[in-house]
């Protein structure tokens, strides 16, 4: 074994672990109702920033390991603006800076995924499924979470400009698959992991709907459920997974 893939899989099986060890610790709260309704990530965050650290780590190590060096650097960038974007919901989960941090990070990402679409030749029938998934996130954003944020109208439209980024975010990793700038393996990474980050934002957009109730700390919890692999998997989308895995 490399001394390269000893780090990559030692990093990866920090991150099981810890996942391992927040997620038993949340759900446990859950399931005793012991959870604090106000923070109820109040010992757990402590547990789950690392994971964000650890998978930004992941991505810098790439180096020559990477598939593509330029597209390394692009990953590593948005990962870094993920972490500042963790560091400021660390303090303040509120924070609209956090989400704008997240919003730069998927402009980047939709800038690393959607590489070579111009030059594709089928691009007008990749063009054509953004307006349904932008119909799609619209339509949780109107029907769900305009109901319980109407008494808060900035903080709905920041969220819904966020929605209209993470679905171009969708858009550009479903487009990795078709392109072929991506290896197939990679390009695989790349999808289900940007669902997982879109699945992980419609559990943050009701964690910030919902009244403090034990619905709304089940959506807390599950937003580390999705996140965690949306992470790991994207984080993994760079390499050349032949040196890491083969």
């Amino acid at each position: 074994m490399t001394v390269k893939r000893f780090y990559v899989w030692a990093i990866l099986a920090i991150i099981i672990f810890l996942f391992g060890l927040f997620s038993g610790h949340d759900w446990t709260l859950y399931a005793f109702r012991t959870a604090d309704l106000q923070n109820p990530e109040i010992y757990s965050r402590f547990m789950k920033f690392p994971v964000t650290f650890l998978c930004m780590v992941l991505a810098w190590i790439t180096l020559k390991d990477a598939f593509n060096r330029k597209d390394n650097l692009k990953l590593s960038v948005a990962y870094s603006i993920i972490v500042l974007g963790d560091i400021v919901f660390f303090f303040d989960v509120h924070s609209v800076i956090g989400v704008f941090c997240f919003a730069l990070a998927h402009l980047t990402l939709i800038y690393r995924n959607a590489v070579g679409i111009m030059s594709y030749r089928h691009k007008g029938i990749l063009w054509s499924t953004l307006p349904l998934i932008l119909a799609f996130s619209l339509a949780i954003m109107f029907f769900v979470f305009y109901p319980m944020l109407k008494s808060n109208m900035p903080y709905f439209y920041t969220l819904l400009g966020y929605a209209v980024i993470i679905s171009g975010s969708l858009w550009a990793a479903i487009a990795a698959v078709k392109i072929g700038f991506f290896p197939r393996a990679n390009a695989i990474l790349i999808v289900v992991g940007v669902a997982c980050f879109f699945l992980s934002d419609v559990c943050v957009g009701f964690y910030r709907s919902l009244p403090m109730s034990y619905d709304r700390v089940f959506a807390t919890y599950l937003t580390w459920i999705f996140y965690t692999p949306a992470l790991v998997l994207t984080a993994l989308s760079s390499y050349d997974l032949k040196k890491i895995f083969g």
